[in-house]
């Protein structure tokens, strides 16, 4: 590595440590990291070979070779069953709103009733005849002041509805997104322990020849061993993780790509603050705040339409009656009537005064849920941002340390292939050091994707990786 690199990754080192410094005040912007996974694995695309115990269900299919973060996102939108929860709760909200329209709209009726009648009238006898009547009824209402504010809170409703399926969405993206980094982090750890047990295996190798001639002691040979079996347990445990990664995106999707493309931060749109401070920018366009925002609006709308019973009402009645035989034998009575209709309920036994109290609890109880989500989203944008920084400045370390123990492996690679190794416990620890340096490496750059995932989901601009 030259001066030239040393110096630059010591600059970036200073200049991350002063970010996260001012992380609390002002989240620093997002910027890319100088070295991508593809570039730890030299390409782009790595296999995912199925390491399940068990059979995958026939009802998988399978994504065609090298399946990128988009493809990825794309399927699991089209497979969360959290979506289409969404997707029916706005619906639900959709015709709540029409069915609250409707109460406002003409309402049209016919009525016809047929049937014997005993009428009597003082001085006569009883008649016995049978009575029809006709009906037809066109009402419009006028003035309702708690039925406009009632459809005016159920606007509200629907636009709550439709924050919160952005926020699936959003909520199904960056799950797949991790789910994502997390595999192919995975993936690559578990090469490099496969790297590092061949490595030790090739030293205890080496060993046992020389302990043949009787050139390396017993203790040498056991403590090679001994190495080589804590690599073995290394890798059936990185062989875990790699099977939890896969087996929770295939949960998500519903896919089992053979092959996928290393993410990078290229993938992820870039932090558009412009100037901006995030967390202005969170409370603007969060989804999770918008709907809850909204909610209030919509139960101080169910409040106001709760104090307007207390308020007449008001509609226009257009009526049309045809009877035969009314109250006796007689022809046929056609009645047209064109009437202002006025309804005021003065007082229905406190009935409505409870209910008004009930909807200001509500509405008190909204915004509490409102203030608490605000600071919820503070507090995550600030981990978030801190996160970021923090992660490039490990990544920023772990070149360094990862640049220093490959030189060390490389003498001692180079020792063994001269059948004269010098320091069997530095030659171990260097492969250890190695291994962990390049694990370091891969958590450090998954951990900054991620969080500059997250920063996206926090300001509401994760949209743009959606189909």
């Amino acid at each position: 590595m030259s001066k030239q690199t040393v110096k630059n990754l010591l600059n970036t080192l200073v200049v991350s440590c002063a970010c996260i410094l001012a992380a609390h005040a002002q989240p620093a912007p997002v910027v890319q990291p100088s070295i991508r996974l593809a570039d730890i694995a030299n390409s782009s695309v790595m296999a995912l070979p199925d390491m399940l115990a068990d059979p995958l269900p026939t009802s998988h299919s399978t994504l065609g070779p090298a399946a990128s973060l988009a493809d990825l996102v794309r399927q699991g939108l089209q497979q969360s069953p959290q979506l289409r929860q969404s997707a029916a709760q706005l619906d639900a909200a959709q015709s709540g709103r029409k069915v609250a329209r409707a109460d406002l709209l003409s309402n049209f009726s016919m009525r016809y009733a047929a049937g014997p009648e005993a009428s009597r009238s003082p001085g006569q006898a009883i008649s016995h005849h049978r009575r029809e009547v006709g009906t037809v009824r066109l009402t419009q209402p006028l003035f309702n002041a708690s039925l406009t504010q009632e459809w005016q809170s159920t606007q509200q409703v629907e636009s709550a509805a439709q924050r919160r399926l952005q926020a699936a969405k959003d909520n199904v993206t960056l799950s797949v997104v991790r789910a994502t980094i997390d595999l192919s982090a995975a993936r690559l750890v578990l090469d490099f322990s496969n790297v590092q047990l061949a490595h030790l295996q090739s030293i205890l190798d080496y060993l046992e020849k020389r302990a043949a001639a009787g050139a390396s002691s017993v203790s040498d040979l056991e403590r090679a061993k001994s190495r080589v079996f804590t690599a073995r347990q290394t890798r059936m445990e990185q062989q875990a993780a790699y099977r939890n990664a896969f087996n929770e995106l295939r949960r998500l999707t519903q896919q089992s790509p053979t092959a996928i493309r290393l993410p990078s931060m290229a993938d992820f749109p870039a932090l558009q603050s412009e100037g901006t401070n995030l967390h202005v920018l969170a409370m603007q366009n969060n989804p999770d705040i918008l709907a809850a925002e909204l909610d209030v609006k919509a139960q101080e709308k169910r409040v106001k339409a709760e104090w307007s019973k207390y308020k007449p009402e008001i509609g226009l009645s257009l009526e049309y009656d045809d009877s035969r035989n009314l109250r006796g034998i007689n022809g046929p009575n056609h009645d047209v009537r064109a009437l202002v209709v006025a309804n005021w309920a003065v007082s229905l036994g406190g009935k409505e005064w409870h209910q008004a109290e009930q909807a200001m609890a509500e509405m008190r109880q909204k915004e509490a849920r409102l203030e608490d989500e605000k600071q919820r989203l503070m507090q995550s944008l600030e981990s978030d941002a801190t996160l970021f920084e923090s992660a490039a400045f490990r990544v920023a370390t772990a070149q360094l340390e990862q640049e220093a123990a490959g030189k060390v492996i490389a003498a001692v690679e180079a020792q063994l292939s001269s059948g004269r190794l010098g320091s069997l416990l530095e030659a171990l620890d260097a492969s250890e050091r190695f291994f962990a340096s390049r694990q370091r490496l891969v958590q450090a750059i998954a951990q900054q994707l991620k969080a500059h995932a997250q920063l996206l989901a926090r300001v509401g601009q994760l949209g743009d990786l959606q189909p």
